[in-house]
């Protein structure tokens, strides 16, 4: 109860530090303007992948994407470094936790073993990322603005392990 309590505080801190410093520039890029896409890529999300496994972009392109979930679990999917995506996963894996303590069970808690990883639970999602419902279908625009190694992942707890991830190269 106490280790709980700890990471809940310790989380809404860090949370509320993020939120007063302003948006963190990442070296995945950042929201891009309808005005400015010179290609639209699709991708379709299942139960436990996507359509497609590598992207490649060039540094300064921006992108609308188009992403669909034919699956029947919600899934998200969001650009990051290495780093962000573990940080980003590992942030909903104690939400999941938390969401969990308290229930006195798993009812009402979707298809998902009792695990969506977002019951209940409204938290600040990084720039590059989007969650969509089972059936719907959902569009962002992203700008890539450094050339490097990046990666898109669904990171419902479980989900990237399973083979929910892939790799983009930004040259």
């Amino acid at each position: 109860m106490k280790a709980t309590l700890a990471l809940s505080s310790a989380l809404m801190l860090a949370l509320a530090g993020a939120a007063t410093a302003g948006p963190a520039k990442s070296p995945a890029g950042q929201e891009g303007s309808k005005a400015k896409v010179t290609r639209t890529v699709k991708i379709e999300m299942t139960e436990y992948g996507f359509s497609q496994k590598a992207l490649d972009f060039k540094a300064g392109e921006t992108v609308k994407f188009i992403i669909s979930n034919k699956g029947k679990l919600k899934h998200e999917l969001t650009i990051g470094t290495v780093e962000e995506q573990l940080a980003h996963r590992k942030a909903m894996e104690g939400m999941s936790s938390a969401a969990h303590e308290g229930h006195g069970g798993h009812e009402g808690h979707g298809e998902h073993g009792g695990h969506d990883g977002h019951h209940g639970m409204d938290h600040d999602m990084p720039a590059g990322s989007v969650h969509v419902d089972p059936g719907a279908t959902k569009e962002f625009v992203w700008t890539f603005t450094t050339p490097g190694r990046l990666q898109f992942a669904c990171n419902y707890p479980g989900h990237a392990d399973l083979g929910m991830d892939g790799s983009i190269a930004v040259n």
